[in-house]
């Protein structure tokens, strides 16, 4: 069935400028990294997350459809004024302040476009009726399709997706460009808190079924973007099907791909059935787990000791990125302090830290509500629902405290870890140490980028003891030590960065303390795109080629 050609279609993020300022919860921001850096100073991440799920939907659908990532409401109301047929917001929970004005807008400058509401924000329902013409549950292609009478059953075409992640200081061993790969969505661990996993009943529903798919999706990419080797799988535990993840690393070993830097979702369950080589040998790079509570007794939780896997992952290079979550009813504040030492002694590389909330339409949420234990003013007001805020009580921690203690656990983790960027570094030396002998071709060639990337930040390593505390001194200096003897004298190119390096920590440290925040560039794409480009813009291309000029430079392989 063919859509009527008449029809358009509008899809937008909620409209920024975003922070607390603006009357924003604490981790709502366009920045995903916001919540795991925070506390780190100088040394904090940055990088904007476009709402990928709209260009996907867009991507996938015959009528004609603009996407918006992030306008300024005046942007917004420009966009909405020139006659669409159908205009859908994809909002969460917490930002439903932000989606109300911008309904109040559609319906003032354009009355004849029909409004759909979207995302995972589809959860309140009801409570969106007065707001919405459609409610859009569960996936947004099916829907938008069935919507617009297309064909329900047609072909997925993933959307290419190119986003930015860095720190404030230059030419770090982030990549700055990276790719998402669209594999699935939903995950069926079904955790009780978990939105996802609700959202989708407790389904997966495979964007890319096998193997295969996956690899021709990253070359796809790589067609007009061959200098990417950096990809996020859009999946919730990627590698939970063994079938499927072992077809992905045979579709590696037959590929000519390059050494791949891949980040994905994952469990101790999943991962627990791979070896560490190969998911090196796969690309894997940056592993986001759910280490969640020591009592929890979710059933991904099953497999290698949390310990064990850690030191496999980091052995090889591997960043761990560990999701810890407080409030649990068998925790008391010296339970949670104990269980937060553990943690620490894992020694993840980058560190969340939540308070366990039932999110609405989870089963957690439902039994809390059962109980009677939902605080009002806080399961009220949908911004104070962003992981930060205690939303029910406890049998042996109170809100207060417990709002208090998940902030002072992310500052004394950078105080006894440091900085996320110095133990990528870590990361990526052990690795290096590890590897450069191995016998397979690919993991060795993948050790010889991890000393590329740990090198990009030699500059800054003796000038960032400045802004950490004594005790991770000797630390820092084990690190420049080690850089040398594998990567010898710095290069010109680097001692020039390294010049400078001073002058970009004290200016990065004045922007901290200032509370300067960033906000995120508004993207406009219109499908089908013309462009083989894929919506990348000009000044995307020149970002790229200025970032592989200066890692070229700096560290020729």
């Amino acid at each position: 069935m063919t859509a009527s050609p008449r029809k358009r279609v509008l899809l937008s993020s909620v409209c920024a400028p975003f922070g607390e300022k603006y009357g924003d919860g604490f981790t709502v921001r366009h920045e995903a990294v916001h919540q795991l850096s925070w506390a780190q100073g100088v040394f904090r991440l940055y990088g904007t997350n476009t709402q990928w799920g709209i260009d996907f939907i867009a991507q996938n659908l015959e009528t004609p459809t603009t996407t918006l990532h992030y306008p300024t409401m005046e942007q917004f109301i420009k966009e909405i004024k020139n006659g669409y047929d159908y205009i859908g917001i994809s909002f969460i929970v917490p930002t439903f302040h932000k989606m109300k004005p911008m309904v109040e807008a559609i319906r003032r400058h354009a009355p004849s476009s029909k409004i759909i509401l979207g995302g995972y924000g589809a959860v309140l329902n009801e409570v969106l009726t007065p707001y919405a013409d459609y409610i859009c549950n569960g996936e947004g292609v099916a829907f938008m399709r069935n919507l617009l009478g297309e064909d329900v059953d047609a072909p997925l075409e993933q959307p290419i997706v190119v986003e930015y992640m860095s720190f404030f200081l230059p030419f770090l061993p982030v990549r700055g460009a990276y790719a998402h790969i669209f594999a699935g969505l939903g995950c069926p661990n079904g955790c009780d808190f978990c939105a996802t996993s609700a959202f989708f009943k407790r389904k997966h529903i495979r964007l890319l079924p096998d193997g295969p798919s996956v690899v021709r999706a990253i070359q796809r990419i790589r067609e007009t973007h061959p200098d990417i080797v950096d990809f996020w799988i859009s999946d919730e535990d990627f590698l939970l099907d063994p079938a499927r993840g072992r077809s992905f690393l045979e579709a590696v070993r037959a590929s000519d791909l390059p050494p791949l830097s891949l980040g994905i979702f994952s469990s101790v369950k999943a991962l627990s059935q791979y070896t560490a080589s190969e998911l090196v040998e796969m690309g894997v790079e940056r592993v986001w787990i759910g280490y969640e509570a020591k009592g929890a007794g979710y059933n991904k939780m099953k497999g290698r000791s949390y310990r064990e896997l850690f030191t496999d992952l980091h052995n090889h290079g591997i960043c761990v990125l560990a999701s810890m979550i407080i409030g649990y009813d068998y925790q008391t504040k010296e339970i949670i302090m104990e269980e937060f030492d553990e943690f620490m002694s894992l020694r993840p590389s980058i560190s969340q830290f939540l308070i366990l909330g039932g999110s609405i339409g989870t089963p957690l949420h439902a039994r809390l509500a059962a109980e009677r234990r939902h605080i009002p003013e806080v399961e009220n007001d949908y911004r104070a629902q962003d992981g930060f805020v205690a939303g029910h009580t406890r049998p042996y921690i109170s809100a207060e405290e417990i709002n208090s203690l998940i902030r002072s656990l992310a500052k004394e983790e950078f105080r006894r870890l440091g900085p996320t960027i110095f133990r990528l570094v870590d990361d990526f030396m052990t690795g290096y140490e590890n590897l450069k002998d191995h016998p397979n071709e690919r993991i060795r060639a993948k050790a010889q980028r991890y000393l590329r990337d740990a090198r990009l930040c030699r500059p800054y390593l003796l000038p960032g003891k400045k802004y950490l505390p004594p005790s991770l001194h000797a630390w820092i200096d084990g690190l420049y030590e080690r850089l040398n003897k594998a990567a010898g004298e710095p290069l010109f190119a680097e001692q020039l960065v390294a010049k400078s390096a001073p002058a970009v920590l004290w200016y990065a440290d004045l922007r901290q303390r200032r509370n300067a925040e960033t906000q995120p560039r508004f993207v406009k794409r219109v499908f089908p795109e013309k462009s083989i480009r894929y919506g990348v813009t000009r000044r995307d291309t020149l970002t790229l080629r200025a970032m592989k000029f200066v890692r070229d430079s700096v560290t020729p392989v």
